[in-house]
């Protein structure tokens, strides 16, 4: 049989029962408040007795055969699912006591901080938590209190960011992006170097979001040594996709020598077409469409050349453009077809990047730990959505397919 382990005892006689229903009858929210405060006067009242009990433990220790009670200090306490209840708290003349049931230093139940954390990082901002948090939690907390929220999973944030690899990725999209974050009261651009894998059971994840600049080659090198520190198999990745950016792709084939680089056709076109004289846009651009949509890399080839038949004359610049990175843009065409949608654009990275901004964009500014804790909720959820679903051209391209209900188990990642 097992052991009654309950603190709180509560008995409900037969005319108190009658007299609730009937209240319940006419009026059930007033009831249910009325309820609510009995519920707190019993917990305050079975508390403040383990607390008399606790310090009773404290007063019969060895060390303590001088020390007397010296009354009570009375305090709030603000607990989960019930909000605020009075607590006295013994006190010792000579002091020493801190009970373990409620902590000298503590107003609010810690699940109740992991409870703000959560919302917080869900998408509702610190100044609309901090408005709806006492009808939702049952305590008011203030804006500072939503953001110290968040260091309950810095720790475990920064770790998970920074783990292992294990799995090997043959495939790397890597793009920057910046994020607002405010520091000494100014708010300021922080860029952040993010990349996104394919790991050769067919899984997206993102491997790592640092700081650096999109523009600088040397940022990236750090990145991809970081990569491979933290165990990513460097003769593993085949091909990586980005946009033009000068030296990025001899950096990545120098750490990556197995690989390939492959630019992306969106950026490319734009470039292209805004070399373009505008009589000429459309044209230009369905013919480069051919190219883009070929059926086959000699196809691809083929309809390259009646692009620049047509529109050298006159379109010559728009044409280089397009021609010195042909290598890159047709390098698609070298790997399984399944895969050829996805690897000939940075969408896919792209919309983890907007993602990632609509997430931060609800807390207004963010210092630099409590970005990081957002940003691995956030990418954390993601992955939770895409650990069932293999990579494949219309799951890749829609992060709507990313399931909603994996919240709980995200926060367990990086709760403590």
């Amino acid at each position: 049989m097992e052991k009654d382990m309950s603190i709180i005892k509560i008995e409900v006689s037969v005319p108190e029962a009658i007299q609730a229903l009937r209240q319940f009858r006419e009026n059930r929210i007033s009831a249910l408040n009325t309820l609510s405060k009995e519920l707190q006067d019993s917990v305050s009242k079975g508390i403040n007795e383990l607390l008399n009990t606790e310090f009773s433990l404290f007063l019969g220790e060895p060390d303590q055969s001088l020390n007397t009670r010296n009354g009570y200090k009375n305090k709030t306490y603000y607990l989960k699912g019930l909000g605020a209840i009075s607590i006295r708290v013994p006190q010792s003349r000579k002091g020493g006591f801190n009970s373990s049931i409620i902590p000298s230093h503590e107003q609010i139940d810690p699940r109740i901080k992991e409870d703000i954390a959560i919302l917080h990082l869900s998408g509702i901002s610190n100044r609309t938590l901090s408005m709806i948090s006492k009808r939702i939690l049952g305590v008011e907390v203030s804006k500072d209190t939503v953001n110290q929220s968040l260091s309950l999973i810095q720790t475990q944030a920064r770790k998970w960011l920074e783990r292992d690899l294990d799995e090997a990725y043959w495939a790397l999209y890597v793009d920057g992006t910046n994020f607002k974050v405010q520091r000494r009261g100014n708010v300021e651009k922080e860029p952040q170097l993010v990349v996104l894998g394919i790991s050769e059971s067919g899984h997206r994840s993102v491997l790592s979001v640092d700081p650096g600049y999109k523009d600088n080659a040397d940022s990236w090198r750090a990145v991809f040594q970081s990569l491979k520190k933290r165990g990513l198999k460097t003769n593993a990745v085949r091909i990586g996709i980005m946009d033009g950016l000068p030296g990025l792709e001899n950096v990545f084939r120098e750490e990556f020598p197995m690989s390939q680089t492959a630019r992306c056709w969106v950026h490319a076109l734009r470039n292209a077409v805004a070399k373009t004289p505008s009589r000429l846009r459309e044209p230009f651009k369905e013919l480069a469409h051919k190219v883009m949509y070929s059926t086959s890399y000699d196809a691809a080839k083929t309809s390259f050349s009646e692009l620049k038949i047509a529109m050298n004359k006159d379109a010559q610049r728009a044409v280089n453009c397009l021609e010195k990175d042909l290598d890159s843009l047709l390098c698609h065409y070298k790997f399984e077809k399944s895969y050829w949608r996805t690897l000939k654009t940075t969408n896919p990275i792209e919309r983890v990047n907007k993602e990632l901004k609509r997430r931060t964009k609800t807390m207004e500014t963010l210092g630099e730990w409590s970005m990081e804790s957002v940003l691995a909720f956030t990418i954390l959820k993601l992955e939770m959505g895409w650990r069932s679903n293999k990579v494949n051209a219309k799951q890749f391209d829609n992060l709507k397919n990313v399931q909603n209900n994996v919240i709980e188990k995200t926060v367990q990642q990086l709760l403590p």
